[in-house]
């Protein structure tokens, strides 16, 4: 489990030493808890640095996703909490392809899969 600043977790071997990585492997993950950012050092030789509450907004769990849509769908919905108020307390690897949260207001679902990491930082720096 990642709980301090600036915790390094390395990709583990694939048990395939002849598959070759693509592009949504990380070569090298770091969360800072102070500053609230991740920071992914990919295979390929890319870094892609992401604010954690702008990862809390994409969250990709169902009910994240259902409550986007209502907000999509009525635009004056009130929102719950403020969420500018959410901070990670702490993050961990799901096997070799996602890190996943948890977050100061206790919510936990989301997986975040290295794959859609890698298109949202993609999508970010234009380069689709």
């Amino acid at each position: 489990m990642m709980t301090t600043q600036d915790n390094s977790t390395d990709k583990p071997e694939t048990d395939n030493p002849s598959e070759e990585p693509d592009d949504a492997s990380p070569a090298d993950l770091k969360v800072s808890m102070g500053a609230q950012t991740l920071r992914i050092q990919w295979q390929d030789g890319l870094t892609s640095e992401f604010s954690l509450p702008q990862l809390r907004r994409v969250c990709p769990c169902a009910t994240c996703r259902t409550e986007r849509e209502k907000k999509h769908d009525n635009p004056l919905q009130i929102l719950k909490t403020d969420p500018s108020s959410w901070r990670v307390t702490n993050a961990q690897l799901v096997g070799h392809y996602a890190i996943q949260f948890v977050w100061s207001d206790g919510h936990n679902a989301g997986i975040y899969d290295f794959r859609m990491l890698r298109k949202l930082s993609k999508e970010s720096s234009g380069s689709a």
